[in-house]
């Protein structure tokens, strides 16, 4: 039986990230802008064209330490990635004291994605707790580790928003604006099977 692991990410500052993913003038010469006059509504479509990517591919873009909570010993697959590193293990034992997993009874895969983590030999763990299982990791790309295809996403997306400020309407029908990213990111989602 597999669960999904969830992750609970640490703050950054999200522009200064922004701007180490995909500069502010990478993006006006992207949409082939040259005042200042409309820096914040580029900032605010970077931001929300992030925030897409990364929703829309179960991603990260930025490193950072992230724990997931199990409820009881079992295979748990990580619903966020890519997973970099995994780190200690930490469980109540049964009388509420937080104790250390030694390492030889963790096994995980963080080579496939979405990455995998596996137990053997566990102790018992506090019967009334919701979370006794805590699991640290270190997640996302690294600003110089995302791969082009995901820059270039972010930068149709942005354009997508620059260009079109409202819903597209078609004849008498408003739909949704149309994205061309999603041969971009195919192969960067992180799909998670139950």
């Amino acid at each position: 039986m597999q669960v999904k692991l969830g992750a609970l990410q640490t703050d950054v500052t999200q522009t200064a990230l922004a701007e180490q993913i995909v500069t502010l003038a990478e993006l006006k010469k992207h949409l082939r802008v040259t005042h200042a006059l409309e820096d914040t509504l580029i900032e605010a479509a970077r931001q929300a064209a992030i925030a897409y990517v990364e929703n829309y591919c179960s991603i990260l873009l930025g490193s950072y330490l992230a724990t997931g909570y199990l409820r009881a010993w079992q295979d748990a697959t990580f619903t966020v990635g890519p997973v970099t590193a995994v780190g200690a293990v930490l469980y109540d034992d049964q009388g509420g004291t937080e104790r250390t997993l030694p390492a030889a009874q963790v096994f995980y895969d963080i080579v496939r994605q979405p990455a995998q983590i596996t137990f053997r030999d566990v102790p018992s763990v506090e019967e009334y707790s919701l979370t006794p299982i805590r699991i640290g990791f270190t997640v996302g790309y690294a600003p110089a580790d995302i791969p082009e295809p995901i820059v270039s996403a972010i930068k149709l997306i942005v354009g997508h928003l620059y260009d079109m400020r409202t819903d597209e309407v078609t004849g008498t029908i408003t739909t949704r604006v149309k994205l061309g990213t999603d041969a971009l990111l195919s192969n960067f989602r992180q799909l998670h099977v139950r």
